[in-house]
């Protein structure tokens, strides 16, 4: 389906509550800025740019942000009412959004947004329809991300861009059909921790997010000024970075499954603490350890199958650094479960080679 011209559209987008919201204005080339602290409003037709105290956005920007809200949806649970107007979705009605995959209707959504939820009706940018199951949703435990297969004829699809390249202050934008909200991002790797089990991870779950400083609908795509999607917001600050999820897609295509393969560890990036020098640490790498509630090794686990213990620091997988910019869960990714793998271990301040089949 051919997007509509841009320059012909009089409003891109609305305003809800105390959010900052760019508009692609009319074929004058006017971008607008609400800020989201300010309330102010900004327009600068002589240079083309719009600004507020804080954010500046180009008309082409703005127009490529609001070309990819097409590709958005928002998930509305379905009424049953005999007069037309109590038929209309409002805003109270959503319970998700999402990101559209393919033409012949799959969806990216939040998993909690579903979750135990009846029928819903997507309501994609390009305002066509379409009924959703949450019933046949194929959950992501890594990500809390669901993808979903509707019966939508032919809507507009997002195109991804690379998250890796995100630093801190660069702004992305919340994306729904009815609002963009301008963002700014204010970690692009993680959440701070607060207490030291914050730093306990499990190797199947992808925890890394970026962090912005907006809470959008859950299941949203967050894009780039490019209109590229970078991340799934999940409603609380945090953003699923989107090469977590496409990095599934050709085994969820040709399956309707999502294969991950199965480590069965507890960690810590050591590269995340901030005197692992000093605490006696290898200064990189992911220390093994459990704590509390977490076991170091899960019963019945690859880890355990392969002798890991307590302690015990990987610093490869094969020959890939664990870094915390790819930390363990990420590099695992690369294999596909039975996938038989060499990892190097610093066990006691000694090195050792284990071998490892991933369930």
């Amino acid at each position: 389906m051919r997007p509509e011209n841009i320059s012909r559209t009089k409003r891109i987008a609305f305003v809800f509550g105390a959010a900052a919201v760019a508009l692609a204005a009319g074929a004058a080339g006017a971008a607008l800025i609400v800020d989201s602290v300010t309330g102010s409003l900004a327009v600068s037709l002589s240079s083309g740019i719009a600004s507020t105290s804080s954010r500046t956005v180009a008309p082409l920007a703005a127009t490529k942000v609001a070309q990819a809200a097409k590709g958005s949806l928002i998930l509305y649970k379905n009424k049953i009412a005999a007069a037309a107007l109590d038929k209309v979705f409002l805003p109270a009605d959503a319970v998700g959004g999402g990101v559209v995959l393919t033409s012949d209707g799959w969806i990216i959504v939040s998993s909690a947004a579903v979750r135990g939820s009846d029928q819903l009706t997507a309501v994609f940018g390009d305002k066509t329809t379409a009924l959703v199951d949450p019933s046949k949703a194929v959950s992501d435990d890594a990500t809390g991300l669901a993808f979903i297969k509707t019966d939508g004829r032919d809507p507009s699809v997002a195109s991804f861009g690379d998250d890796s390249t995100l630093s801190p202050a660069d702004s992305v934008f919340s994306l729904s059909p009815d609002a963009i909200v301008s963002a700014a991002v204010i970690s692009a790797r993680t959440l701070p921790a607060q207490t030291k089990t914050d730093y306990v991870e499990s190797t199947e779950r992808l925890g890394r997010r970026i962090v912005i400083d907006h809470s959008g609908l859950a299941g949203s795509p967050e894009v780039n000024a490019s209109g590229e999607v970078v991340g799934v917001d999940m409603g609380d600050g945090t953003v699923v970075p989107a090469s977590f999820a496409t990095e599934i897609l050709r085994e969820l295509f040709k399956s309707g499954k999502v294969a991950r393969p199965v480590f069965g560890a507890h960690f810590v990036g050591l590269d995340d603490l901030p005197n692992a020098r000093e605490a006696g640490l290898a200064a990189s790498g992911a220390l093994i350890t459990g704590g509390g509630k977490y076991r170091a090794t899960e019963k019945g686990s690859a880890a355990e199958a392969a002798g890991l213990k307590e302690g015990d620091v990987i610093t490869f997988v094969e020959h890939d650094r664990i870094t915390g910019e790819v930390p363990l869960p990420e590099r695992l990714q690369d294999y596909a479960p039975g996938a038989k793998v060499e990892l190097t271990v610093v066990r006691a301040g000694k090195e050792i080679k284990l071998s490892l089949t991933l369930k």
